[in-house]
């Protein structure tokens, strides 16, 4: 009797177990239901990859800063710019919206003709900027960045970089160039101010020196003219004392009967005492006037009265009367005042002068400033980064075989319910 309960318990045991013998034969009769399941995720990642997907590409620009780039630019008062300062501000540049922009609308037709799509929204632009640009975070012993832009087949994205990337370095070159040059042009505005300042106040100098010279001129005049007057004075003087001495001996000629000029012996013979006094006449340096005789001491008293009052040109007057023609007719002031320009007389002018000309010769041009050197230029790839046609495929295929087991498992489950309810 045990026997049978037994044997029962075993087969309910054995029909709630899993037979791998039946899970392959499952497998094998339902062979079909995979193929067909294959076939058909084969075909949808076929029609995905050709029909539906979009290739998407990549393509990069690496560039670095020039060595020696800007030497020339440093090379202008006022401006030093390290290397991996200004490789820093270009990619900043690179990365920004405003100059992606910028580029766009100096050159509208770059972008759209090799897109074929216009970009005529602020939000277009945005997007097809922020969506497909990026630029490299460099690590710390990098030298060279990378710039990359995502495209689809429609679009020339090495074009698009190269372009931009070009533009871009021009026009921060430029920038550079003009920072330095305004730096340059306010040196030399401030020197320009100093040299009007240094100008007028040389001219206040001028007027003021020829205020002084003037000033001692007049003074010295005055003071010659008054020596003069007191010569002239002199010499009125002088001959009035002569008429005054000619008078007295005139009158003592007059006294002795001297008519004509004569001498002590044509007199007479004198005493003894007498010749001794003509003596020490003779000795001190001649006779006295009156030997002259009265007709010669009246002529040359009325002659010297008839004079009296006439100029003398004495040595000492015409020394005076030189020095006053050189006083009014001073030259140094008369060229001082015929100065057209005063600037080559002003030392602090001539070098500000000098140093502007040397600050305008120092202003560079963009052409001559280097910033980046491209590494390696964007260009076309060889195959687009998705979609991958050889991994889609491979995952079709899983899948179809994975949803093929899945619906023979499927079938044979509905299969084995439509008997159970049979049986009952």
């Amino acid at each position: 009797m045990n026997a049978p309960e037994n044997y029962a318990a075993y087969n309910e045991r054995r029909d709630d177990e899993i037979d791998l013998r039946d899970i392959a034969l499952a497998i094998y009769t339902g062979w079909k239901w995979i193929a067909a399941s294959i076939i058909f995720c084969a075909l949808l990642g076929i029609l995905y990859i050709y029909v539906i997907s979009t290739p998407t590409y990549s393509t990069d620009i690496s560039y670095s800063a020039t060595t020696g780039g800007l030497n020339v630019l440093n090379s202008m008062p006022g401006t030093n710019y390290s290397e991996s300062q200004a490789l820093e501000e270009f990619s900043q540049r690179l990365s920004s919206y405003e100059s992606f922009k910028s580029f766009h609308e100096e050159n509208p037709d770059v972008i759209n003709s090799i897109t074929q799509d216009d970009l005529d929204s602020d939000s277009q632009i945005r997007t097809f900027f922020f969506d497909r640009f990026n630029i490299n975070t460099p690590g710390d012993n990098e030298t060279s960045r990378t710039l990359s832009l995502q495209y689809t087949e429609k679009t020339d994205g090495p074009k698009v970089l190269n372009e931009y990337f070009i533009w871009t370095e021009g026009m921060y070159a430029k920038t550079l160039v003009d920072r330095a040059t305004r730096t340059v042009e306010d040196a030399i505005d401030r020197n320009r101010a100093k040299m009007d300042a240094h100008l007028r106040s040389h001219q206040d100098d001028i007027s003021a020196r020829i205020e002084r010279l003037q000033e001692d001129d007049r003074i010295r005049i005055a003071e010659l003219e008054d020596r003069l007057k007191a010569e002239k004075q002199s010499v009125i003087y002088s001959r009035a004392e002569r008429i005054r001495i000619l008078e007295n001996a005139e009158q003592i000629a007059s006294r002795l009967g001297i008519e004509k000029p004569t001498t002590p012996r044509d007199l007479g013979r004198q005493t003894q005492d007498r010749d001794v006094i003509y003596a020490e006449i003779n000795s001190q340096g001649g006779l006295p006037l009156y030997f002259m005789g009265t007709e010669a001491l009246r002529a040359e008293r009325e002659v010297m009265e008839q004079n009296l009052e006439e100029d003398a040109k004495t040595a000492e007057i015409r020394n005076i009367e030189s020095q006053l023609q050189q006083l009014r007719n001073n030259r140094t002031i008369e060229a001082i005042a015929e100065r057209e320009n005063q600037t080559p007389f002003i030392e602090e002018y001539n070098n500000l002068r000098s140093q502007n000309e040397i600050l305008s010769a120092s202003i560079v041009s963009p052409d001559e400033v280097d910033v980046v050197s491209a590494v390696n230029w964007a260009y076309q790839p060889n195959g687009p980064d998705s979609p991958k046609s050889s991994l889609i495929i491979a995952l079709s295929l899983v899948l179809g075989g994975m949803l093929g087991v899945i619906l023979v498992f499927v079938s044979n489950f509905i299969s084995s319910i439509k008997r159970y309810n049979r049986q009952q």
